[in-house]
């Protein structure tokens, strides 16, 4: 039975490195939409104890192992190590100047020398703290793009869960078809050989048999893709596992799309436009102070060879010209601010119109379920039995029955894809909003 998770925070990143722990996609870890009831493991067929996976293990294995995300590590090293480099200020400069030395006249030889050792250094107080708010805001961007990568990796490994729960179904009701038309078939031959059959009612029944057969043939090859797909997420070539815990069969919440549409300011898309306007809005800062009055201070010594006297020597140097030599660029890096935020309008409207679809979608999935469970599986359940007792007493063929049964087979599969197809919007919806629809007002079961 899926349930929402709500599980600690640390459960999933306390083997994690300081960075990868990001609010928002633990928040989808912990509510993307089901957690699973455990299982006993089963074995492989040369002995090899396969365990079952559950939901749990498959979105912590993702976060931790898949390789896209190992890139990020790196980036954000070299973005704190340019921060770091930031604060660094120019090097002060150490000079030696000799003067009156090798001329003509009372300057010739080094009698009449003067030589000065001084030291000068800029004072770039306002603009090294500019220089590295402008790194920081940088480094503020890799993390968001950072949160948007594991989210993006924890919502597909929940398709990828999905998908083998699906198939982990619909597996188990086609080799129940295909037993049922065995039990079909057996029951046939045993009219036949009675006389009480003709023999074209035991061809039909054992080419329904390979029919459901190769359904269930068909299922099996989805249901070892998907596997496959889902252990690729943490970067396995073979799944180490024989099947997942779960199943689809769990109530859907009615959800508030008015309060859904407010919550897509959550989204880390966002977070990205307002990160760049701050990165935008810290380089304005910095080539302001770049443009302004950066002092030179120089203080020494000076030896004077005629008298064999030693001076203090000072000075200060201050830059000509108009304090805003900038302002094409800070004109250009403003036109950027404002493009971001244009963007992020844009993009808020974009995800509002998603969301809304979505959770048009989930009510209508949910509609269908409902509508399977409640009205059209119970009427074939009864129509199937019907169709037994007649057929028992002779009344219809076994064309009859064998239709009446896969009615109902179909019924059961279109129930499980309105649920799987639910259960997909509704990954969706908290990827979107970041939110657990458990915590929306109206959720009911």
């Amino acid at each position: 039975m899926l349930r929402i998770l709500h599980l600690h925070h640390s459960r999933y990143w306390m083997h994690l490195s300081r960075p990868l722990r990001l609010k928002t996609a633990t928040r989808l870890v912990c509510c993307v939409c089901a957690a699973f009831l455990g299982g006993q493991p089963s074995q492989a067929q040369d002995g090899t104890v396969l365990p079952r996976l559950s939901y749990e293990q498959a979105i912590f294995q993702s976060l931790r192992s898949h390789p896209d995300l190992a890139g990020y590590e790196f980036r954000l090293q070299a973005a704190a190590a340019d921060a770091e480099h930031a604060a660094l200020g120019p090097r002060p400069e150490l000079g030696l100047e000799i003067e009156d030395v090798a001329g003509t006249g009372d300057v010739s030889g080094v009698e009449s020398a003067q030589t000065t050792l001084g030291i000068s250094w800029l004072l770039q107080c306002d603009v090294i703290d500019k220089r590295v708010q402008a790194a920081q805001r940088e480094v503020a961007v890799i993390g968001t793009q950072q949160q948007i990568a594991a989210l993006d990796i924890a919502a597909d490994s929940a398709r990828y869960f999905l998908q083998v729960v699906a198939q982990q179904e619909r597996l188990t009701l086609v080799q129940r078809a295909v037993v049922q038309a065995q039990r079909g078939l057996a029951d046939i031959r045993r009219h036949v050989r009675a006389g009480k059959l003709p023999q074209a009612e035991a061809s039909r029944a054992s080419a329904e048999v390979e029919r459901r057969s190769l359904a269930a043939e068909d299922v099996e090859h989805e249901y070892a893709v998907a596997k496959y797909r889902l252990a690729a997420q943490w970067g396995e070539r073979t799944p180490a596992f024989s099947a997942v815990v779960g199943s689809l069969s769990a109530p859907l919440p009615d959800v508030d799309i008015a309060y859904l549409r407010q919550q897509v300011t959550n989204n880390p898309t966002l977070a990205i436009f307002l990160n760049r306007e701050r990165v935008a809005d810290a380089e304005i800062a910095l080539a302001r102070a770049e443009a302004g009055i950066q002092w030179r201070l120089e203080a020494g010594i000076r030896r004077l060879e005629a008298s064999n006297d030693f001076g203090l020597v000072a000075g200060v140097a201050i830059p000509l010209g108009r304090r805003d030599r900038n302002a094409a660029k800070v004109a250009a890096l403003q036109a950027n601010q404002n493009q971001y935020r244009a963007e992020r309008n844009a993009q808020e409207i974009a995800l509002e119109t998603r969301v809304y679809v979505m959770a048009e979608q989930l009510r209508h999935s949910r509609h269908v379920a409902h509508a399977m469970t409640e009205r059209i599986i119970p009427s074939l359940e009864q129509a199937l039995a019907d169709t037994q007792h007649a057929y028992q007493q002779g009344k219809y063929s076994y064309y009859e029955l064998a239709s009446a049964q896969q009615d109902l087979i179909d019924a059961r599969l279109s129930y499980l894809e309105a649920q799987y197809t639910a259960h997909l919007y509704l990954i969706e919806i908290e990827k979107l909003t970041g939110l657990s629809l458990a915590q929306f007002p109206g959720y009911s079961k």
